[in-house]
């Protein structure tokens, strides 16, 4: 394939997109169904000038992505993005105000006592440009959460598994994993007496720390500790009555059988591409995708590698048999699963599936629909079912255009109609029914649109030649949606977001940082002369001084006072001017002096509260507030 770029341009301009090549399989779906690649999900944003105030919590990660990746062979910046980045290369002092800021939000969630969804969010979403310590700060903030809690924060679990994600490479340690997938072990196990809701939410959240371990090659599994009951307990749920939660729990028996694992060509895909900031723009990536040749070819050897099992399905078996039980259960899935997400032996649907989610995540929504209709396990139920998952995930998600949206539950249609290619797979056909219904059944500006195209597509199945195929349409239209959550984009931040908090505390080091900038701006390159003084007027000339060296030399004792007089334009204004650039440059911290230049005629009543208006005047702070009492000034 060709060299895939990772995010659109900043300013607007056209992208390359790998084409994808279209087989005979994929003909057989609509053109207009995913008809080309696009740009993968972005999010626009404005890079900051040095100083200003951050607006959100992605801008602040965009920022210190680009700081994290400019070097990299593998990365191109927009002209935007470039220029930012010459600017800030000679700011080491901005650079480091980035890297507090993203600190500070750490710590801000640490603090907070409820981490509800939008916290997490807006927390996880660093994951890829903190440094080790920190990462591993976060990482400890989530394993307690969960460990510590009586009652299983989900927000947490997802939490978690996302932070696996993004890590970059090397802030994991297989000990790490162990202990993270020992802790949900025991999670798991502990809700045997649960509604089965809540057995859906917990296996959908480990099903996806599974597939970042999965992805991130973890490696040393205690089988006898952890491996083995995790299995026996997800084998287990195969029992249930609800097809939704059986197939979760298949997904998480195949994703652990590939945690301890030899690189496959999906994990190569996540593991080159995973830790760069992903939906971000101004980054251009020449790192390669997902082969799609290759990939399709070990699929197949995955399947030949199953003994006793055919990779062909007879999709011509009678039509739709166990509508009633179907409805009703999952006994029907249970069946299909022996076709795909085994309980007892690898199979290629999860390597298909996640292979899919790389390609999505890309952009390579054409390629996916080639994936979809190549892959050798395209008649089997539980690969059917995760690919319906994944297109109503697309359709649920505001973040893609409404033109892919639409041809997702197009896609849908298709597999609903179209027995020749997709099979008579009664649970797949109740499923893609549930994903219409819920999408058609929500409600909002983004969604209006949305859901009058799942609508109208629902009407249009009613009719069907199949007498069995209209009763479980009639069937599931009575019944209605069965709650079941699709994982769409994060949600939007909290107002105020932790990153609000942490910018709306007083900041004297910042206002410093500002006002020095300002000031050394002001002095500019004049050529400056050095003056010389003498201690009085009455002084003989041959004991002059350089002026700067005697106030040096006053600055380091406990005098208070240094008089300078002298005739007009003898350069006392100059040589203020000039020492307090000296000092400006010569500050590290609060703890240094701190140089404030006030030039009395423009102060109203100098004698008032003098140093409170020139710092006013600074638009330094509130001089009450107690930060700013904390600063020596030299005045």
């Amino acid at each position: 394939m060709e060299s895939l770029k990772k995010a659109p341009h900043a300013t607007g301009e056209s992208r390359d997109v790998p084409k994808a090549r279209v087989s005979s399989l994929a003909l057989t779906v609509p053109a207009h169904i995913f008809a080309d690649n696009i740009p993968p999900l972005t999010i626009q944003l404005k890079l900051p000038e040095p100083d200003a105030r951050l607006d959100n919590t992605p801008q602040l990660v965009y920022c210190l992505a680009l700081l994290k990746v400019a070097q990299s062979p593998d990365i191109k910046l927009e002209p935007a993005a470039l220029e930012w980045m010459q600017t800030i290369e000679k700011d080491a002092e901005e650079r480091e105000r980035l890297y507090a800021i993203s600190n500070d939000v750490i710590r801000a969630f640490k603090r907070e006592e409820i981490k509800d969804t939008k916290a997490v969010a807006e927390v996880v979403c660093l994951a890829p440009i903190l440094d080790k310590g920190m990462f591993r700060e976060l990482l400890r903030e989530f394993y307690s959460g969960i460990n510590d809690s009586a009652l299983l924060n989900f927000q947490q679990l997802e939490g978690i598994a996302q932070l696996i994600q993004g890590a970059d490479h090397g802030h994991l340690d297989s000990d790490d994993l162990i202990k993270i997938l020992d802790l949900l072990r025991t999670r798991l196990m502990d809700t045997h007496q649960q509604s089965s809701e809540h057995l859906q939410r917990l296996t959908l959240a480990v099903s996806h720390v599974l597939d970042a371990m999965a992805d991130t090659k973890v490696t040393d599994l205690s089988r006898d500790r952890l491996h083995e009951p995790l299995l026996s307990y997800l084998s287990g749920l195969k029992k249930s009555s609800d097809p939704f939660l059986v197939y979760q729990a298949a997904y998480a028996y195949q994703a652990l059988l590939c945690v301890p694992d030899d690189e496959t060509t999906w994990q190569a895909a996540m593991r080159r591409t995973g830790t760069v900031i992903q939906g971000v723009s101004g980054l251009v990536s020449a790192v390669k995708g997902l082969n799609l040749i290759q990939f399709i070819e070990g699929l197949e050897d995955i399947q030949k590698g199953v003994a006793g099992v055919s990779n062909v399905i007879d999709v011509a078996k009678s039509a739709y048999e166990g509508v009633s039980s179907l409805v009703a259960g999952g006994q029907g899935l249970m069946e299909s699963l022996k076709q795909g997400l085994s309980f007892t032996e690898r199979r290629e649907c999860y390597a298909a599936l996640r292979g899919a989610d790389v390609l999505i995540r890309d952009g390579e929504l054409a390629t996916f629909k080639q994936l979809v209709c190549e892959a050798s396990c395209r008649h089997d139920p539980a690969f059917q079912w995760g690919v319906c998952q994944r297109l109503g995930e697309v359709a649920a998600n505001s973040k893609w255009d409404a033109a892919t949206r639409r041809s997702a539950i197009a896609f849908l249609g298709e597999i609903y109609r179209s027995d020749e290619m997709w099979g008579q797979e009664a649970i797949v056909k109740q499923w893609i029914l549930n994903i219409l219904m819920q999408l058609s059944s929500s409600s909002g500006g983004a969604w209006q649109l949305i859901a009058a195209a799942a609508e109208t597509l629902l009407q249009d199945l009613e009719a069907s030649d199949d007498i069995t195929k209209r009763v479980l349409y009639r069937k599931c239209r009575e019944n209605g949606p069965i709650a079941y959550p699709l994982k769409v984009v994060l949600p939007e931040l909290a107002s105020p977001s932790l990153l609000d908090r942490v910018q709306n505390r007083p900041d004297v080091e910042g206002q410093l940082r500002v006002l020095r900038k300002q000031r050394t701006k002001e002095r500019g390159n004049d050529v400056y002369i050095q003056p010389q003084a003498k201690s009085s007027f009455q002084a003989a000339d041959d004991t002059r001084f350089l002026l700067m060296d005697r106030v040096k030399e006053f600055l380091g004792n406990d005098q208070k006072v240094f008089l300078l007089v002298g005739d007009s334009g003898a350069g006392k204004s100059t040589f203020s001017h000039e020492l307090e650039l000296h000092l400006w440059q010569a500050y590290k911290t609060t703890e240094d002096r701190i140089p404030l230049h006030i030039n009395l005629p423009g102060i109203d009543k100098p004698e008032i509260d003098m140093i409170a208006k020139q710092l006013r005047r600074d638009e330094f702070t509130d001089p009450r507030d107690e930060a700013s009492s904390q600063v020596r000034l030299d005045l």
